[in-house]
């Protein structure tokens, strides 16, 4: 039997000689999806779009249609509020100098970056801006480790979020000039000096936009290309040092280089300014029908269905490609790139319904710690316990494999079968038990590197209030109908009846009667031991 397939359309936990879920083959169809609207579908749209709802959150939508669900998840948030205590200060005011050989400082940043990070991904309203922050993130990889200055990956993640939904032509504009790429990628230092660096110009094309080659294994472009795409982007840069230092400007220093460029067959006339070259560049790459395809294909993977690595990104079914792909592609351009447009067809289509897609994709260590932390929190987070659980989050999600801002290479993460292992799973478990359980933290508040006569620590428990999560169910009281409403909201698809047993065994062993006079405290725990396990089972690591 192929092993995969067995993961795919079995539920573990399911006795033998129960049904399979269906494996019925039908075309992919783009066609808008007119069956049950009900807490299957409406729950496999919200794990996909926000990770995990809450209670409230799937209650509000079970009284909405489709079209009005996907106009919630369509509308941006409010602009992120900045990082609060020392990182944020730094932040709001980007003339505070910088010492880039502090490096324990510079770690100090960018763990509370992450835990801020980790907070707007948990307290995020029905949008999704922050998850699309995450896709463009480890689409245009960028990692911290080279910048100089750390505040610059903040400014990135804000280009990344406020375009997240918008045209996806002028997300790659930003990115070309943004002070972290033009770092990461050397373009701050290709000149017209005799040093044209092609390292920008070769992943432009290979991993932004237009591929390295087609679905069918054609290439998509040439070493020529990429010189002088690399041409034409010399002299990008910015005055002074730091944030504050102005908006990327051309001819800079050495400068841009003002002769003609071609590639692809057309010609980019030269020009003093690079800007104008850059718009030229901009206009050959998106007149491409390989950049919508290639950008298409892993927004369906990060979506829809990650049947292999999503980077590098490899050839796809051939019915996906043609019912899907391809069409989807075309009404990318005639869209003019615009992002949310893609997004409503893939969400609302006949496809995305199937039931061989729901609960089909492996959850990645920042969809299992933000899934388990969101799915169950009943307001906001904030403060202690919230910003020690963001800590955990972020401190967990690095040891799982997943270190935001400094993603494994300019691909980024792979996804898929990468996340789980013989030995991350047990290590999955632990985190989730963690959390569930309650875990010591001390948090820096003033690093020493700062404010050496004045470092302070905050010392709290990370922990998610299970009982107060319990008690948001009509069903509190009945144990037996408490664990099928949990189960049914936190797992991906439908729990066997043996895991349902199983649950309940947990949660009051033999003395279901007991329960609803149960002190809260005897409660807890039991909820605890019925959470845990139902976090280990196989169904809870699927999306």
């Amino acid at each position: 039997m192929d092993r995969y397939q067995f993961f795919l359309r079995r539920n573990p936990d399911m006795p033998e000689g129960e049904p399979e879920r269906s494996s019925a083959t039908v075309t992919p169809s783009l066609a808008k999806y007119s069956g049950p609207w009900n807490r299957r579908t409406i729950a496999h749209l919200l794990r996909r779009a926000v990770v995990a709802p809450t209670y409230a959150e799937m209650q509000a939508a079970s009284t909405k249609s489709m079209d009005e669900l996907i106009d919630m998840l369509l509308s941006p948030n409010a602009a992120a509020t900045a990082p609060h205590g020392w990182c944020g200060d730094c932040v709001g005011n980007p003339n505070v100098p910088w010492y880039d050989q502090r490096f324990d400082l510079i770690d100090a940043f960018n763990i509370e970056l992450r835990r801020w990070w980790y907070q707007q991904m948990v307290n995020t309203n029905l949008s999704l801006q922050e998850r699309m922050t995450i896709f463009w993130h480890n689409h245009f990889a960028t990692n911290a480790i080279v910048l100089y200055d750390p505040r610059l990956i903040y400014f990135q993640n804000q280009i990344l979020r406020q375009r997240a939904l918008g045209s996806f032509r002028d997300l790659v504009r930003a990115v070309t000039m943004d002070k972290s790429m033009l770092m990461f990628l050397d373009g701050k230092y290709s000149k017209n000096n005799g040093y044209v660096n092609e390292n920008y110009a070769r992943e432009l094309q290979e991993l932004f936009t237009i591929g390295i080659s087609d679905n069918d294994g054609t290439p998509n472009y040439t070493q020529a290309d990429i010189r002088e795409a690399a041409r034409t982007l010399t002299g990008w840069d910015w005055l002074g040092y730091g944030p504050a230092g102005g908006d990327p400007a051309s001819n800079l220093l050495t400068g841009h280089d003002p002769t003609d460029k071609k590639l692809y067959g057309r010609t980019i006339t030269g020009n003093t300014d690079g800007a104008p070259e850059l718009e030229q560049l901009l206009d050959i790459i998106f007149n491409r029908e390989e950049t919508a395809r290639y950008v298409i294909r892993k927004l369906y993977r990060f979506l829809v269905h990650t049947d292999v690595t999503l980077t590098p990104v490899y050839p796809i079914a051939p019915e996906i490609e043609e019912n899907i792909i391809a069409p989807l592609a075309t009404e990318f351009r005639s869209a003019n790139w615009n992002i949310s447009v893609v997004l409503r067809r893939l969400l609302t289509c006949e496809h995305f319904y199937e039931d061989d897609i729901i609960g089909s994709t492996l959850k990645s260590p920042t969809d299992l710690l933000v899934g388990a932390v969101r799915g169950m929190r009943t307001a906001p987070l904030a403060g202690n316990p919230g910003d020690h659980v963001f800590e955990i989050m972020q401190d967990r999600a690095v040891t799982l494999g997943q270190k935001l801002f400094f993603p494994p290479g300019v691909q980024g993460w792979k996804h898929y079968r990468n996340w789980i292992s013989t030995s991350t799973l047990p290590q999955r478990h632990l985190y989730t038990d963690q959390l569930i359980n309650g875990v010591p933290v001390t948090l820096t508040i003033r690093p020493a590197a700062l404010f050496p006569d004045s470092v302070q620590f905050a010392s709290g428990t990370a922990i998610i209030d299970t009982l107060a999560f319990a008690k948001q169910f009509p069903s509190f009281s009945d144990p037996e109908a408490l664990v099928a409403d949990i189960a049914g909201h936190m797992l991906a698809y439908a729990p066997s009846q043996k895991l349902l047993d199983r649950l309940l065994y947990e949660l009051v062993a033999d003395r279901a009667y007991e329960w609803k006079d149960a002190p809260d405290e005897a409660k807890t725990i039991r909820l605890r031991a019925m959470l845990r396990y139902l976090m280990r089972s196989t169904n809870y690591q699927l999306m």
